[in-house]
């Protein structure tokens, strides 16, 4: 009920004020029951409780509430948040302390209905993946941070300056739900780190050496007495009472009487840890006291407070793995176990990768190098967010035999053979597989064996064998006499050496006798028609028998010396079907006896290659009649054969040269104007001035001109090339001559040219004026002109061109391109000049002003750029505006259906339309626009929701307009978007609800009630709350209202459109309290509630 909110929070605010950490004895602590032990997924968010409950016999709602991360905290990592929409509270966050705060809006209670949901709505997350071990939530209605493994409080108590003892005396005059208060004696990690570093600030503990220096006890609380360190900052817990301490680093140091135990401020040193000051503390600065930490629980007396409850998750991590190993490529089993049992995720990185397997064992696919797995613990098979542990799969290398020396022996006897592997041992055997080891090492001696013996090796590392025995053969040595050719022949010019020698065999040796003597020397040269013997030796073994070889020596032509031999020169021509292509027929034979260099051509062949590789292919078959295969210059190969043995040749070279003809034009035409006053198509010509043309620029040709060809290449009757004209011939033949005596002919083809307009020609081009130029301007296509030009020349190879002055015309600058859009420059028309040119002879062309443009005006007239059609009203019209003269319209719709042809035109819908208007000149001009269509709206629906904290009005309408809302007031409308507007946090009372549509379309409304039922009556005479009524129900007077004191007895009937009940019975006032009530509306609502009657 209202009054006892107020009452708890009054009593709440007294007690405040009272003691802080205590509870009424009027009021009974609420008891609090948190479930939720659960299993944690790195990176997600878990709720902490999966049931939750307050059970408080005397209050419904709570001022505060207070949620911890008590043991397992990591800053900057872990993080309560609240989830859902909780209108009505608010949780802040402190990451120092890891705590959840929850209160009301603006400091106001929060019921335990919306409390037990919000922290149901908790949710733990950690945004760390190497989250692991467990975290315990404490879950209390005091701001203290409780530590569930000891069910005590913590609270830091700030207090600038305090000496130690002054601390010790403030903090056993504290109390917290009745446990007497102590400063804090800290046993355990856990408490550590939620008393000091999850504080909210640091200051004075209970531990002391003042009674015997270096000798640390607590000496406040249940612990009094008990030792927990022996000496300074090297000392020890062994043998404590308490083997449990926090020092700081270097910590404690006694500097200076320094007896008192104080956790260091934030920032000094490791967070949440301990030093040692003064009773005093040191002056303002990193070690002056702050404040004192305060414990509560554990004194003797205590009472039993259930103010608190606690929850924890777990995280799952890998306990234990066992790595393996393969001998070479292959799967290996790898295998792992979790804490909190479940299943075990395989990865293939340490971060992202692949999961490829699931289970506690793991069979690995097939690798060939050392490769490490990840193993993730998940306790359900789908969380794999947690550490990753990495377990090597071992790929052991199968060792190899990387070399083996077999041994060759000259008969029977005793071999050593030799074997190294690439790791491990080396094993001997006389059988490929199976048996048993001779011998090991990287030699072995055989027993003595008569003929060729094969063993066998293997190696052995790290357990693993190679996998096929690798043979090493003794090999026994009987050797023959050399095989071959019992004659040799040879040429003088090879100067022949024992080295020359060739007979089947190994490691041969000669000898000029059968037997006996010493090796011959491998550079002795060979004598013609002698004898010589060959040894072979063969693993060493040299043959006993000997083999013969009969020598015989052929001579070889000398080479003629290079500058002996002349160049063999002929002019290009066309017998072999081109005379510019550098071929032509040689006779190689005329240097036949220069090649032979005194020799008979009865003893030698000559051969004419083209290739100096001498290849069979470039062989010159017919050198009498011998076309060069390179062009212009080639040099020819010779191979001077002995008839008696072709192997023995010398070879030698020579030139051939094609001297090219002249690089010529064949033929040309020679383009002059006829400017001689005379258009007869004849005039002068020089010749002379074609030479360069002709040549390509080559001032080398000696060139001469004749009427025909027989005469060019002749040389006679040259005709004077300046002056030439063309009406002795329109066609002359240039003979260009080179410094080698070669020539060719070009054809000179002359050529007149006429050009140009008769005086006075004119030609007229119109066009429609461009929109927005005051019919002053438009875009001509000159190319219309240009096909008329053309039609007036007689037909030669012309081109047209355009200018806007003389000027540029006679300097060909400034040309107007492209002629296809051309805007005038000058207003309603402007002349051109025509610039008419020969393409064939650019020298030759006439200008003159004969091009006018002319603009003709076009239609000019307005149309609205917008309108609209009210579907429930009668049609529109719209029309051409301003129009400058009479025009022929055509409407069109969107379809291009014509739908009109006059001025104006009438529409019953909307939609997109254009209008053409044509003038008398055929010019036309086209516009469009766009008539939206609209409509009054219409309210569908009108949903309210009444009686309630949040009061709404829904309203939905149809309607293709665009609309706006307000609400009683038309002057504060908004825009109405989509066909649902929702009013939130109305009044109670009666109101209009206004949709107005924003094109003129009209306006709906629509009156509804809002029912409310006040919370108060203060008949004051204020004006505010005299009477008490329900709230919008003026428009159901038939209502039936009834009001009751808390006896049920009935005190009044109210009419709903009255004023409403002043707080009398019978005349009398009646006194402030709870006051109930009944109302039965018309429209089916049916309430009973209370109100609170307030006089002051």
């Amino acid at each position: 009920m209202p009054l006892k909110k107020y009452r708890t929070l009054f009593t709440l605010l007294i007690f405040a004020f009272i003691n802080a950490k205590s509870w009424s004895q009027t009021n009974i602590p609420p008891k609090i029951n948190a479930v939720g032990n659960q299993i944690y997924c790195p990176l997600s968010e878990q709720a902490i409780v999966t049931s939750f409950d307050i059970v408080d016999p005397d209050n419904s709602e709570i001022a505060a509430f207070f949620i911890q991360i008590s043991t397992g905290y990591a800053k900057g990592e872990d993080r309560l948040i609240l989830i859902g929409s909780h209108p009505n509270i608010t949780a802040t966050w402190s990451e120092l302390e890891g705590k959840l705060t929850l209160k009301g809006i603006a400091s106001a209670p929060v019921s335990y209905v919306n409390l037990i949901a919000a922290v149901k709505a908790i949710v733990f997350k950690s945004n760390s993946t190497a989250v692991s071990g467990e975290k315990t939530f404490s879950f209390t209605i005091g701001d203290a941070n409780y530590l569930p493994s000891t069910n005590h409080y913590y609270e830091y108590v700030p207090a600038e300056g305090i000496i130690w003892t002054d601390a010790k005396i403030a903090a056993e005059g504290r109390n917290y739900f009745g446990l007497k208060g102590y400063l804090a004696t800290i046993t355990s990690p856990e408490e550590a780190k939620l008393s000091g570093e999850q504080a909210a600030g640091a200051g004075w503990i209970g531990g002391s050496d003042a009674e015997t220096e270096g000798l640390w006890k607590w000496v406040t609380g249940p612990e009094t007495g008990k030792t927990f360190w022996f000496g300074n900052f090297t000392g020890t817990t062994n043998g404590t009472d308490i083997p449990f301490a926090f020092w700081n680093t270097n910590e404690p140091n006694q500097a200076g009487n320094e007896d008192y135990a104080h956790v260091t401020a934030p920032g000094v040193g490791i967070p949440g840890s301990w030093n040692d000051l003064k009773i005093d503390g040191d002056p303002p600065g990193p070690y002056h006291p702050k404040g004192y930490i305060v414990e509560y629980g554990g004194t003797p007396g205590d009472p039993i407070v259930d103010i608190s409850a606690s929850t924890k998750i777990s995280v799952s991590s890998i306990s234990s793995t066992t790595p393996n190993s393969n001998c070479g490529p292959g799967n290996v089993l790898l295998s792992a176990t979790a804490t909190l049992g479940g299943t075990i995720l395989w990865f293939d990185a340490l971060t992202g990768g692949t999961q490829i397997g699931s289970g506690h064992n793991f069979l690995t696919p097939s690798i060939a190098t050392n490769t490490t797995f990840y193993a993730v613990a998940s306790f359900d098979g789908i969380c794999n967010t947690g550490i990753r542990t990495p377990v090597i799969a071992s790929i052991f290398k199968i060792p190899t035999i990387i070399s083996t020396t077999g041994a060759t022996i000259c008969g029977a006897g005793i071999g050593t053979l030799l074997a190294s592997a690439s790791a491990g041992i080396v094993n001997w055997y006389d059988v490929p597989t199976g048996g048993t080891a001779l011998a090991t090492g990287t030699s072995f001696n055989s027993p003595i064996v008569a003929t060729n013996t094969t063993y066998y090796v293997d190696a052995t590392d790290n357990g693993c064998t190679t996998a096929t025995r690798t043979p090493i053969t003794i090999t026994v040595q009987y050797t023959p006499a050399p095989t071959g050719a019992a004659t040799h022949h040879f040429c003088d010019i090879e100067n022949a050496t024992i080295a020359n020698l060739n007979v089947v065999g190994t490691a041969i040796l000669w000898y000029a006798n059968p037997s006996g003597g010493n090796p011959l020397n491998s550079n002795t040269i060979l004598l013609n028609h002698t004898n010589y013997y060959a040894s072979q030796t063969v693993n060493t073994c040299e043959s006993a028998e000997r083999f013969a070889v009969a020598i015989t020596i052929y001579e070889t032509v000398i080479p003629a010396l290079a500058l002996n031999i002349p160049v063999l020169k002929v002019c290009d021509n066309n017998l072999d079907g081109a005379d510019t292509n550098g071929f032509t027929i040689f006779d190689l034979t005329l240097n036949e006896p220069i090649l032979l260099n005194g020799k008979s051509n009865l003893d030698f062949n000559i051969n004419y290659f083209t290739d100096a590789n001498y290849a069979t292919s470039s062989q010159i078959m017919n050198p009498n009649a011998f076309v060069n295969t390179t062009i212009n210059n080639q040099i020819i190969y010779t191979r001077i054969v002995n008839k008696l043995d072709n192997t023995c040749f010398t070879d030698n070279s020579f030139a051939i040269q094609v001297n090219a003809l002249p690089i010529i034009k064949p033929s040309l035409v020679f383009k002059n104007c006829d400017e001689d006053g005379t258009p007869d198509g004849f005039t002068n010509f020089n010749l002379n001035e074609a030479n360069a043309v002709i040549t390509n620029g080559n001032a080398d040709l000696t060139l001469s001109f004749y009427l025909s060809i027989a005469d060019a290449n002749a040389q006679l009757n040259a005709v004077n090339p300046s002056p030439f004209n063309n009406a002795i011939s329109n066609i002359v033949y240039a003979r260009a001559e080179n410094s080698s005596g070669c020539y060719r002919l070009s054809t000179v083809n002359l050529e007149v040219s006429v050009t140009s307009f008769q005086a006075g020609f004119n030609f007229e081009l119109k066009n429609c004026a461009l929109e927005h130029t005051d019919d002053n301007f438009s875009v001509f296509d000159l190319r219309e002109a240009t096909n008329y030009f053309l039609t007036q020349l007689p037909p030669q190879h012309l081109s047209i061109h355009y200018f806007k002055t003389l000027n540029d015309a006679q300097l060909e600058q400034n040309e107007i391109l492209p002629q296809q859009s051309y805007q005038n420059e000058v207003p309603f028309s402007q002349t051109l000049y025509v610039r008419v040119e020969n393409i064939d002879n650019g020298d030759c062309f006439g200008i003159g002003p004969n091009l006018l443009l002319t603009v003709n005006p076009i239609p000019q007239f307005d149309l609205e750029p917008n309108s609209f059609v009210c579907l429930n009203d009668f049609s529109i019209s719209i029309s051409a505006q301003n129009p400058k003269a009479d025009y022929n319209y055509i409407w069109f719709d969107s379809n291009n259906n014509i739908i009109g042809n006059n001025l104006s035109l009438q529409l019953l819908k909307g939609g997109d339309f254009s209008v053409t208007a044509t003038n008398t000149f055929g010019c036309s001009t086209t516009k469009s626009i766009n008539v939206k269509e609209s409509v009054t709206a219409t309210i569908e629906t009108i949903d309210i929701v009444d009686d309630a904290e949040n009061n709404t009005i829904k309203v939905t309408i149809s309607g293709n307009g665009l609309y706006e809302i307000a609400l009683d007031n038309l002057n504060s409308s908004v825009p109405f978007l989509g066909n649902t507007y929702v009013y939130s946090h109305v009044k109670g009372g009666i109101h209009t609800v206004y949709i107005r549509d924003k094109n003129g379309c009209g306006t709906t409304s629509q009156q509804i009630a809002v029912i409310e039922f006040p919370k108060f009556l203060t008949p004051n005479g204020d004006g505010l709350n005299d009477t008490w009524n329900v709230t919008g129900a003026s428009l159901q007077p038939n209502s039936l209202i009834y009001i009751y004191d808390r006896f049920s007895r009935l005190l009044a009937k109210i009419n709903p459109s009255g004023a409403g009940w002043d707080g009398t019975f019978n005349g009398r006032e009646l006194p402030s309290n709870d006051y109930w009530f009944t109302a039965q509306l018309t429209d089916g609502h049916f309430r009973k509630g209370h109100f609170s009657l307030i006089r002051r």
